[in-house]
């Protein structure tokens, strides 16, 4: 389909670009250094480019389904599209019941139980749903809507299960981009190894594109209900003193491949120099 030329305009209308304000949190301690040569060197231009969300708002526009995304880049700059639409969750908000778990653990004082650990790598790395029903039950709705209100997230809701969730691509964005200051700083560094060390059958998306120019840390969500399939994906990229977070949300895809191709194209959208 060709668009013309105010159609076009139309569409690039929905692009939103928002300065947040300051992180509520103290500076973080450093995480542990990336051996010399093992990262590429930051890119010599600004990601993403405004040529690079212009195309990948189109690509979000033709897409079958509902999409919304957010992009947030190193000086923390908030781009996005259709990005306060609400989604139900899935399995996006276990990051925030791993995140929020810690925080407990860490103000205790008491070290981090076996069992319990067992629970957050298998939560995280195949995302398994009993596991983050027994986090969740150490956490529960105060502790999850705590971490939103110190995230900064403007839309997050639940009630009663952690199944319940509704998310934004904004509040998502925002989420990952602060990841290592929202998490309590004696477990920084095992946040970001689970996170970047999921299973590879869930692999796809965002890191399919991204590795290996970018370290990334991320967490899927899908569920398949009677209007399609729902797939989610929010990341966290790192290349030398760049980072950014990216969150794509998609729901009414014809299927689980169709939702992951649209999220994959956005990224790679969005990375394009």
């Amino acid at each position: 389909m060709v668009l013309g030329s105010l159609a076009v305009a139309a569409l690039l209308a929905d692009v939103v670009l928002v300065v947040r304000s300051q992180t509520p949190s103290a500076e973080p301690s450093p995480v542990a250094p990336i051996p010399q040569g093992t990262r590429p060197q930051a890119s010599q231009v600004q990601l993403p480019t405004i040529s690079a969300l212009e195309t990948a708002k189109l690509f979000a526009a033709r897409r079958a389904g509902r999409v919304s995304f957010a992009v947030v880049d190193t000086s923390g700059a908030l781009a996005c599209y259709r990005c306060r639409f609400s989604y139900h969750s899935a399995s996006i908000v276990k990051a925030m019941l791993l995140v929020s778990y810690l925080h407990q653990v860490s103000r205790s004082g008491e070290p981090l139980q076996a069992d319990h650990e067992a629970y957050l790598e298998s939560m995280i790395r195949r995302s398994d749903n009993d596991a983050a029903t027994a986090i969740y039950a150490h956490v529960g709705d105060k502790g999850l809507s705590e971490l939103a209100a110190q995230a900064q997230m403007a839309d997050f809701r639940v009630s009663g299960s952690w199944g319940s969730a509704q998310i934004t691509a904004a509040d998502q964005a925002r989420f990952f981009a602060d990841l290592v200051v929202l998490t309590a700083p004696e477990y920084r560094d095992y946040v970001l190894a689970l996170l970047t060390s999921i299973s590879q059958e869930q692999s796809w998306g965002i890191p399919e594109v991204a590795r290996p120019e970018w370290q990334t840390f991320f967490k899927g969500g899908w569920l398949t209900h009677e209007d399609g399939s729902l797939v989610h994906q929010v990341a966290r990229l790192e290349q030398g003193e760049e980072t950014m977070a990216i969150a794509v949300l998609t729901d009414g895809n014809p299927s689980d491949s169709y939702g992951r191709e649209t999220i994959a194209g956005v990224a790679a959208r969005l990375l394009r120099e």
